[in-house]
Parts: structure tokens; C-alpha cells; sequence
């Protein structure tokens, strides 16, 4: 397994020593040098290729990204390093770093297993030493462990984070590297059957996205790998390994499923400001207050889930604002006709204003979101929910649009009413009043569960006009009733 990396650091007052990291928390993908580019001589005759301080002792490979990395094999074991070895000087820290560590080793009289890189960066803001000595995992940016099985498992997701990032120097018939394809090819196997029978599962990929991954896999089954198929074999086992890692795989409590809370809950306060809420937004702020909480159970989050949420709620609010338009012209119409006022029609006005509004806000916001990231999901959520409320404030927020919608709808019928008793007599407009009402409670009884009561009322009707997250996601054994 690799050795995890180590940064030196030289001065003039202190010996040469050595900062622990690993390879997740090199500076790879967030270096920020420019480049500098000015019109070249094309040498005449055969082109030649450049020598270096390095090329004698040092083999330059090239990522299939194209970052370009060093190995040097030497008796005790290989050293990998992205640093520049075409300058003499980094060469001569590197080298002075490798002596460091084989010294510590044999010091503490460590035996190297085989099949171990050394992994050397430069940095010249840390200093350590790594592995020679007992060590944190926090110091690693490794998160917490509940067993020494547990931490394997974080390890193994170093490991092959690692390989992704030096894939192009190993022996092609590596047995050991050579079974991770057909590893991968059973591991995934398993997640899409798993995607397709279970709406709650834990596997990081969806059924389409496997089927995309097997179909590529199964061109090297059994084949000697490359450094291109050690690359992205190495991305998808490191996936695999920490997917495994948050739902603590092997352990005795292992979650199985996506929705099983592995924590304690939170205990929120202020409780009557959910119902109070729920009330007044016709029940919609729990409906979604569920949602955000399904989609951020152990603070996880899943790349397809969180798209899938925000396309709903997109689509929600889209519906919302387009209906709340005939709303708010046919009051105005109302008012407009004999016996109706413009003051008749300002409660319409006004909920159709916030309906618009809220609509377009949440819109603008959150149309980007349909396409992001998990890791960009988690952020959002972990910064949107709070510790005495939960996700409330966000579930009143999302149910505007279609909240106030409804009111208006409401105020609308009130309207009406007002101006036709103005036309009718006071009895005949009473009349028709509580046949409306009547069969309003009556439609409301029909669709609601079996539970009676007001609550379940309004969550009926929430849920009427809101998509449920796995609506269209029905697990096949389900089929039967």
C-alpha cells in the first residue's frame, strides 16, 4: 500500500524535516501559477529530445491528464514526485528528502512492504514527520474511524487516490492492479442491480451511470492494464472506497440503507413554529421540510437525488408562477365589473405579488443547482439548516410560490362571492357559499389518509400539488399491493 506523502522543508536554523499529508491533500487540481509563452527557434535537422539535470537517475512519466510526474527506482522502494526535477535544485531537496526518510527508517528499524511508493512534495510552510512515527488522523485530513477496520477502509481510498494520480509506471502485469477491473466490474454489478430494485440505496451511482461504467470495463476484463485503465480505475475504486467509508461498510452497525440515521437526531427547539408554518402555508413547509431532511440523512448526499430534488422544485415553481397569472387577472377583472372594487381585489393582488415574486427569486437562485455537484448538494444543505429549526426556514421560503398561490386562489373565490352577494339576495349568496364549502371539505375528505383531523387535511393538500420525491421512483417488488 502507499506510503502516504511527505513535504520538505529546509531552513537555516533547523535540520532537514519532513510535514505528513497524504496525496488528497496535495495541491494538485488547485495550483495557481500562470504561464508564460513567447515565440520559439525550430532547430534545424532531426528534432532531439531535451536533457535534464534528472535523466539520469529519474523516469519522467505523464498523467492522462497531462500533469507530468517523476519515479526513481531505487533498492528500497520507488519515489514518485510531481515536483520539477528538470530544475538542479529541486532535484537536490527532493534527494536530500529521500535521505531523510530512508535514515528514519532504519532508525526505527521499519522493514518497507512491498509493493510501497514514497510520495515527495514540495512545501515550505509545514514540517513533520510522517508514518516514522505514531500519528492523528485528523493531522492527515482523515476523517474519524469507529474501529481499525473502519480506518482501512479510509486508507484504501488514499490508496487508490494515489494510483489515479501516478497510474502510467507500473508493470502492466501487475496481478494485484490487474484485478481491480474485474473487481470493479462485480462491485458495480451489484450497485446497479441493487439501484434497480431498491429506492433507498446506498450506492453511489445510478443504474444508467453503471451500465455506462460496465460497458467500459468490460473491454480490459481479464486483459493487462495500462496506465490509461489504471487511471480511471483507480477514480472509480476510490469512489467505491469511501462510498464504503461514510456508510461504514463491514462494521457491525453498517447502514444499509439511505434513509437509516446513523446519528443521533437533532433535538430542535421551537417546535410551534412548524405548526404554525404548516398552517398558515397550507401544510407545504412540512411536505418539503421531509424532503430536505430524506435528502441529508447522516449529513450524505446523492448527486442523483439532490438533482432530482432541485428539478422538482424547479419545476414546482415554474407551475406555481404560471398558474398564479390567470389568478391575478381575473381578479382584476372582478373588480372592475358592476358592484366589485378595487379594494376587493388587493388581497388577490398581494398574494399573487408574493407568489410571483418568491417564484422568480427561488428561480434565479436555484436554477443553477439542478446540475451540481454532491459535494456542492452537502454545502448547500449543511449551510441551510439550523440547529434549533432544522431545514424550516428554507421549506417556508420553497413553499411560498405555491403557498401563496393558493390564497390567492382563495381571496379570488372570496371576491366573487362578495360582489354576487351584492347581485343576489343574502340568502341565496349564503346558500351557494356553504355549498362550496361543503364541497370543498368534502373533496378534501376524500383525498386525505385515513387519520381524521385538520392536520391531515392540509397535508393532503400539500402533497396534492407538490411532487413527492420518489414519485417516479418505485422499487419493482413493489408492484403488488
Amino acid at each position: 500500500m502507499q506510503t502516504p506523502t511527505l513535504r520538505p522543508k529546509e531552513t537555516t536554523t533547523e535540520p532537514h524535516r519532513l510535514n505528513p499529508v497524504t496525496s488528497l491533500s496535495t495541491s494538485r487540481y488547485n495550483r495557481s501559477s500562470y504561464i508564460q509563452v513567447c515565440p520559439r527557434i525550430i532547430s534545424k535537422g532531426p528534432a532531439s529530445c531535451a536533457s535534464s539535470p534528472s535523466a539520469s537517475r529519474w523516469q519522467r512519466f505523464i498523467h492522462p491528464e497531462g500533469q507530468p510526474y517523476f519515479v526513481l527506482y531505487n533498492e528500497e522502494f520507488p519515489v514518485v514526485t510531481e515536483a520539477n526535477l528538470e530544475e538542479a535544485e529541486t532535484e537536490a531537496q527532493i534527494l536530500d528528502s529521500l535521505s531523510v526518510v530512508t535514515k528514519e527508517l532504519r532508525c526505527h528499524d521499519i522493514e518497507v512492504p512491498p509493493r510501497c511508493e514514497l510520495f515527495l512534495e514540495l512545501d515550505e510552510d509545514r514540517s513533520g514527520l510522517f508514518w516514522l512515527e505514531d500519528l492523528g488522523t485528523e493531522l492527515l485530513d482523515i476523517p474519524a474511524a469507529m474501529s481499525p477496520s473502519h480506518l482501512d477502509t479510509a486508507l484504501e481510498k488514499v490508496y487508490w487516490v494515489h494510483v489515479e494520480y501516478f497510474p502510467m509506471h507500473h508493470e502492466p502485469h501487475d496481478q494485484g492492479l490487474s484485478q481491480i477491473v474485474d473487481d470493479l466490474y462485480n462491485i458495480i454489478s451489484h450497485g446497479q442491480a441493487d439501484r434497480l430494485t431498491s429506492r433507498t440505496s446506498t450506492f453511489p451511482y445510478t443504474a444508467d451511470t453503471c451500465k455506462r461504467f460496465l460497458r467500459i470495463l468490460s473491454r480490459k476484463s481479464g486483459q493487462s492494464v495500462d496506465g490509461y485503465t489504471l487511471c480511471y480505475a483507480a477514480r472509480l475504486a476510490s469512489a467505491i472506497a469511501n462510498q464504503r467509508f461514510i456508510t461504514f461498510y463491514g462494521q457491525q452497525s453498517a447502514q444499509l440503507d439511505r434513509l437509516q440515521e446513523m446519528y443521533p437526531g437533532d433535538v430542535l427547539e421551537h417546535r410551534w413554529l412548524s405548526t404554525v408554518a404548516n398552517l398558515m402555508l397550507w401544510g407545504i413547509p412540512g411536505h418539503y421540510n421531509t424532503l430536505l431532511e430524506d435528502l441529508y440523512v447522516n449529513e450524505q448526499v446523492y448527486a442523483d437525488q439532490w438533482t432530482y430534488f432541485m428539478s422538482l422544485c424547479l419545476a414546482d415553481w415554474t407551475t406555481s408562477m404560471s398558474w398564479t397569472f390567470p389568478v391575478l387577472i381575473a381578479s382584476i377583472l372582478l373588480a372592475n365589473v358592476r358592484g366589485g372594487t378595487i379594494s376587493t381585489a388587493i388581497p388577490t393582488i398581494v398574494s399573487c405579488g408574493i407568489s410571483i415574486a418568491s417564484a422568480s427569486c427561488l428561480h434565479l437562485r436555484h436554477s443553477p443547482l439542478a446540475e451540481s455537484s454532491a459535494s456542492f448538494g452537502a454545502r448547500y444543505l449543511r449551510q441551510a439548516k439550523s440547529t434549533s429549526v432544522g431545514f424550516l426556514p428554507s421549506a417556508v421560503v420553497f413553499s411560498l410560490p405555491k403557498a401563496t398561490y393558493m390564497w390567492a386562489v382563495g381571496f379570488l373565490f372570496a371576491q366573487f362571492l362578495f360582489i354576487a352577494s351584492r347581485s343576489v339576495s343574502k340568502l341565496v349568496a349564503l346558500v351557494a357559499a356553504s355549498f362550496l364549502a361543503v364541497l370543498l371539505l368534502f373533496i378534501l375528505w376524500v383525498i386525505s389518509p385515513e387519520e381524521p383531523g385538520v392536520v391531515s387535511l392540509f397535508r393532503s393538500l400539500s402533497t396534492s400539488y407538490v411532487t413527492h420525491l420518489y414519485s417516479g421512483a418505485a422499487r419493482e417488488d413493489e408492484s403488488m399491493a
